[in-house]
């Protein structure tokens, strides 16, 4: 890999965490997915020297081609991605029904005393 590419990956992972460390002060992003993002960036920052890391690693599993493996372990972090957004999906549909369940009895608290009042005047 040139060095130029190396340093245009390294300063994409530079901006990276510089985004998400700004969303993360001004309150516009959640600190437990910031977590995820700074990963991403630091394995941004790494994947620039990644070409010294993986070819030798690829020989030592027996992969021919060394490229397979980080498309390999890019589908793995993937798949935990999505697994993880799932289950946020499904707690929050959860907390979703939960609150619609209480606003539905606190509407129907309000009617009662309503009609229970005559809607007289006091």
């Amino acid at each position: 890999m040139s060095s130029g590419i190396r340093a245009i990956i390294f300063s994409l992972g530079v901006i990276l965490l510089a985004i998400v460390f700004e969303l993360v002060r001004r309150k516009r992003f959640r600190e437990e997915l910031s977590i995820a993002w700074f990963l991403v960036g630091i394995l941004l920052l790494a994947s620039s020297f990644a070409d010294r890391i993986i070819d030798p690693l690829a020989k030592s599993l027996g992969i021919g081609y060394p490229p397979a493996l980080v498309f390999v372990w890019i589908i793995f972090c993937l798949v935990l991605a999505l697994l993880y957004f799932s289950s946020v999906i499904s707690d929050l549909k959860g907390k979703i029904k939960e609150l619609s369940q209480k606003i539905a009895l606190l509407e129907f608290e309000v009617n009662s005393e309503h009609k229970g009042r005559g809607d007289r005047k006091e």
